[in-house]
């Protein structure tokens, strides 16, 4: 049998905008104020539980960058096992002192995987790994260094097994623009799923839909719902399908559950497509040079 033969058809991705307002959340310090803390998590668990209405939960879950108290942690990894979903959220600021003694914060997500996922178990208890962001926005940077702290940068790297649903990858916000991580995902993944915080919306979603195409992959954005602008994208030649999910306006948290191509893309990427008709648009130019 083919890895093509093998993968589904399908992944399910549920998207959660919370609606974390950043001029009142940190004040002074990078650390979330305790009213905003309690926001989140209601609007956390409001719609976690809004995803399994139905009986079944989405494969994946996203939420944005720095949308999960830190004290909220373990609980998450709670409700990834209940669900039985990965569960991938940015999480608040982690204060450090960097080499040279001074202050600092590393911007992270984690990545929870329970022990039973897509109706398997997989091992025997729910893991947690932990993915660092590695360029600050430029606003983030100066609204840090105004509260007397630096940013600490995370250079790595990193690629996810899915199993029958391929392989995919995470950033955090502004490393989505990285042109070094666009060339390390170029022909090694199915799926990008993007957590930010982000004002400048138009943007991301023209960025989205180019890397969709030069990476050659299905790309999510969760952003905040404090701005919007959560988009997901995939590479599909009919223009009306290009745009999988769109939310837009100000101030909105949402959750929305969307169908990703797994099966039919990654035969597209190895240019042996399942059907006569291709579904997709063309290659990149070179991309079947950097397939792994």
């Amino acid at each position: 049998m083919t890895i093509a033969a093998r993968l589904a058809d399908f992944l399910s991705v549920g998207v959660i905008q919370t609606s974390l307002d950043h001029e009142a959340a940190w004040i002074g310090k990078p650390r979330m104020e305790v009213i905003e803390e309690e926001h989140a998590i209601t609007e956390i668990r409001r719609f976690t539980s809004a995803l399994r209405q139905d009986g079944s939960s989405p494969d994946i879950v996203l939420l944005p960058e720095l949308s999960v108290p830190r004290g909220f942690i373990p609980r998450l990894r709670s409700m990834s096992r209940a669900m039985e979903a990965i569960v991938i959220a940015g999480v608040d600021y982690r204060e450090i002192i960097d080499e040279k003694g001074q202050k600092a914060v590393c911007n992270e997500a984690v990545i929870f995987v329970p022990n039973q996922w897509r109706k398997r178990r997989i091992s025997s208890r729910t893991t947690m790994r932990v993915l660092g962001k590695t360029y600050p926005a430029p606003g983030e940077l100066k609204n840090l260094t105004s509260i007397g702290y630096g940013f600490q940068k995370d250079t790595s790297i990193w690629l996810f097994d899915g199993d029958d649903v391929g392989t995919f990858a995470v950033a955090i916000c502004y490393d989505f623009l990285d042109l070094e991580r666009v060339a390390a995902y170029r022909g090694k993944i199915q799926h990008l799923f993007v957590l930010a915080y982000n004002k400048d919306i138009n943007s991301f979603n023209h960025a989205a839909e180019a890397l969709a195409r030069m990476i050659f992959c299905n790309v999510i954005v969760c952003n905040c719902g404090y701005f919007g602008g959560s988009h997901a994208v995939s590479p599909y030649r009919d223009p009306p399908l290009r745009t999988v999910y769109q939310h837009s306006g100000a101030k909105l948290a949402a959750a929305q559950v969307v169908m990703l191509p797994v099966q039919s893309l990654y035969a597209h990427q190895r240019e042996a497509p399942l059907s006569g008709v291709p579904l997709f648009k063309s290659l990149p130019p070179g991309f079947s040079e950097s397939l792994s």
